[in-house]
């Protein structure tokens, strides 16, 4: 499998400063842990241009993050959460062209991992939550737009809201598994929306109450059957660690093992199905963030991996469990 990397990430955050150092440590620490597995190709990723951020942001968001990045000092793109810098510009082409290079290279390699990358909160018009574009968007959008059929995983610990309102009427799969409880960051994520015309029944909101564990969890990956029946040529995974149990932006109760399972069930649905696997690093604000990140990528390969002692909740797995049964109950109609 390939990753996409550039030494360049080990210093890009567009975090809140507040967690910048334990931001880009974990992508420090996740390339010490992964320079010695077998069988990873690295790629050096290509610079994207502003014609491929007009894919999926209007221009003039690109104007205000060309603005943004020519201020000599550090400030804010939003409320209070996504920074600038003096040439940020930079980083966040590289950014973009990271997924170009992924799809590019998809054509040779059957799973693909970008470890900084997921940044799927900003929206057409704006930045948000540590992300002033929507890579993920310019994804989907590209592999729309060359006829693949494409689903999406959404794991992290927070709603993917800017990817929901960018694809809630189009014909593209879309699982997303989170912290919910209406007020949790981006409080998006309700049950009720299940997508819109071409796209009606194809959003699903697996919302895990606060505090879940890893059995939660584990029901939740069960909504991953309802991709064995889209049957997509392309998977799209946004493997976001955040809801490790020690991530500093406290919201679920996971370990490692929880996002090799994820992996693992990712590898064997990319077999079975023979589909490509475009995947990303997503957020992670703990010291365990980087095992985490290395524990998906080996359950990527098809390898269990199982670094920590799992955790269970059982009333918080019955509430997920009902939830999924009663998706997987209803979903029939809309997969053809």
């Amino acid at each position: 499998m390939g990753i996409v990397w550039d030494d360049r990430f080990r210093d890009i955050s567009f975090s809140h400063p507040m967690i910048r150092d334990v931001s880009v440590e974990r992508i420090r620490r996740f390339k010490e842990l992964i320079s010695n597995e077998d069988g990873i190709m690295f790629i050096k990723p290509e610079m994207a241009n502003f014609e491929d951020l007009l894919l999926v942001h209007d221009v003039t968001l690109i104007e205000k993050l060309r603005e943004a990045s020519s201020l000599p000092f550090v400030g804010f793109l939003d409320e209070g959460d996504t920074v600038h810098y003096p040439g940020m510009l930079e980083d966040i082409l590289l950014v973009a062209g990271s997924t170009l290079t992924a799809l590019k290279f998809s054509r040779y390699l059957a799973r693909i991992y970008i470890p900084l990358g997921g940044f799927h909160h900003a929206t057409r018009t704006s930045p948000m939550g540590f992300c002033p574009i929507n890579d993920v968007a310019i994804a989907l959008k590209t592999l729309q737009s060359k006829g693949e059929r494409v689903a999406l995983i959404d794991v992290d610990a927070h709603h993917p809201n800017g990817l929901e309102e960018m694809f809630y009427n189009e014909k593209l799969l879309k699982i997303n598994v989170f912290a919910y409880d209406g007020e949790f960051f981006p409080r998006t994520g309700d049950v009720k929306r299940r997508g819109e015309g071409e796209g009606f029944g194809l959003n699903f909101n697996v919302g895990l109450p606060l505090g879940s564990s890893d059995d939660a969890f584990m029901e939740a990956l069960r909504m991953l059957e309802l991709v064995r029946h889209f049957k997509p040529t392309y998977i799209v995974v946004v493997a976001g660690v955040d809801g490790h149990m020690d991530d500093g932006l406290k919201s679920l109760n996971l370990t490692a093992n929880s996002y090799n399972l994820l992996g693992q069930k990712v590898f064997a649905l990319s077999r079975e199905l023979e589909a490509k696997v475009i995947s990303y690093g997503g957020g992670g604000y703990g010291p365990g963030s980087s095992i985490s990140m290395y524990s998906f990528i080996k359950g990527l390969k098809g390898q269990r991996f199982l670094p920590e002692k799992g955790t269970e909740d059982r009333e918080k797995r019955e509430i997920v469990k009902k939830l999924v049964n009663l998706f997987l109950e209803s979903s029939s109609c809309c997969l053809k």
